[in-house]
């Protein structure tokens, strides 16, 4: 996307805005009745604040009697304070949540269900607006408390230029795990250029990695490996673990990923890594790892096209054992259970979330408004379009279903996670670790929902 289009479409965007009319609040040019004021939760920073500030002014501008106050929320601590505030009854009009946290914001009291806003006269048809896998990711407990602002899906950052130098094809939607593996094989070379199915490749002296893996321990980013071998880690009631966790399906993708380091030698260990100034956003940058897994989402393009002499492009997932599956990363608002304000929250929720502020939130980010991604030509666009095809391959979060399922499952296996891919993680028995995983986990899980229940 040049500059130039950016700031046109951009411009077109906010003006689109100010002509666009929602019905049900009384909209025109000043207030003649009660102002009203509501908090917005807002983790919104550099650039995208600017973009923010356009669309509440327009929507201010159509509500002249809703005054919004954006109210920054940022930094690693951001969790605590919004479950401080939803405690203390402090919480904004709008909460914004991560798809993490909407189980815990539910049961701590801090969503309104907003099943009778969507069905009601100022509803919509969701189905009619949205990709249904990233409007679904708002629901807990079969209700919708929360719509997302944007979200990020999976895809296979490659270097197009180790692709045409190995006469490779770059991937296409239905290639497969065995495919991914053969062709990190034949991009691994040692420094005497053998390949990695060569018998003369020399696995202690390799110069370029034909993948990487998720050497941090980053959980999220390993769940749509683990989906697409079906293994899912908790049961469908968020009640136990054990049989998920460590099922023989979770065993056989845990060791699968695990070889690409020890036996295959296609991927640079967390050690080789972590000891790499940079990691393995760098090596990617310098041309040493051909397909870069590790990159959630679209959000690495500013990076990359500023990296000189790297040509770069995207790539959907493989297909696993179990079919194409993919996890989501998410956020979005639900309305404060005890706002002041309810109908003009529902009002701003509906700006922020479809065309409206869409129309400028997608100028950098993915819109679950179907209607935004096609009129920004994302669909067919050969970046964008990964991402876009990739909604329709959402399932359902394991962190969904248990408020705890962080703490107790999402951190520790996450731990396991780092260990397994790190020098010696080759003599792990991850069955064991599995078992032992899950019996904790479930330990945590129950503890933890006993003293919610309590509190």
């Amino acid at each position: 996307m040049s500059r130039k289009w950016f700031i046109a479409l951009l411009t077109v965007s906010i003006l689109a805005l100010s002509a666009f009319s929602l019905v049900g609040v009384q909209a025109q040019g000043t207030c003649d009745g009660e102002e009203i004021t509501l908090r917005l939760d807002d983790w919104s920073s550099g650039d995208r604040v600017e973009y923010m500030n356009q669309v509440l002014d327009a929507f201010m501008q159509e509500y002249p009697c809703v005054k919004v106050v954006a109210e920054p929320n940022i930094g690693d601590d951001q969790n605590t304070r919004r479950l401080t505030m939803i405690a203390s009854g402090t919480a904004p009009d709008l909460v914004a949540t991560g798809e993490s946290w909407i189980p815990l914001y539910a049961e701590a009291g801090g969503f309104m269900d907003l099943t009778p806003f969507v069905t009601g006269p100022e509803g919509f048809d969701p189905a009619a607006i949205f990709y249904e896998g990233v409007y679904n990711q708002g629901f807990y407990k079969g209700n919708p408390v929360a719509i997302a602002k944007d979200y990020s899906v999976n895809s296979f950052y490659v270097n197009k230029a180790l692709f045409d130098a190995a006469g490779i094809s770059l991937p296409e939607e239905g290639w497969t795990y065995d495919d991914y593996l053969d062709i990190a094989m034949q991009m691994t070379l040692d420094a005497d250029g053998n390949n990695a199915t060569s018998p003369d490749f020399n696995p202690d002296n390799i110069v370029q990695w034909g993948t990487d893996i998720i050497d941090d321990g980053w959980w999220r980013g390993y769940q749509s490996f683990l989906y697409s071998w079906g293994a899912h880690t908790i049961s469908d009631d968020g009640t136990t673990t054990a049989g998920y966790l460590n099922s023989d399906a979770a065993v056989t993708a845990w060791e699968w990923y695990r070889d690409q380091v020890h036996v295959h030698h296609v991927a640079p260990s967390g050690t080789l890594i972590g000891g790499t100034e940079g990691g393995r956003v760098q090596m990617f940058q310098d041309g040493k790892i051909a397909i870069g897994v590790t990159f959630h989402g679209p959000w690495w393009q500013d990076v990359f096209n500023e990296t000189p002499n790297l040509d770069w492009g995207v790539v959907p997932i493989p297909t696993g054992p179990a079919g194409h599956h993919s996890a989501v990363m998410w956020m979005g608002w639900g309305i404060n259970a005890k706002t002041e304000h309810p109908n003009e929250a529902w009002e701003l929720l509906k700006w922020l979330t479809t065309e409206p502020g869409q129309r400028v939130f997608a100028l950098k980010a993915l819109s679950a408004d179907r209607a935004v991604s096609e009129e920004l030509q994302r669909v067919d666009d050969p970046y964008w379009g990964v991402y876009v095809a990739e909604a329709q391959y959402l399932d359902q979060l394991d962190e969904q279903l248990n408020a705890y399922y962080g703490p107790c499952v999402f951190t520790p296996a996450g731990d396991l996670l780092k260990r397994v891919l790190a020098d010696g993680g080759d003599m792990i028995d991850i069955k064991a670790e599995l078992d032992t995983l899950a019996q904790s986990a479930d330990a945590c899980l129950a503890e933890s929902t006993a003293s919610g229940a309590s509190s």
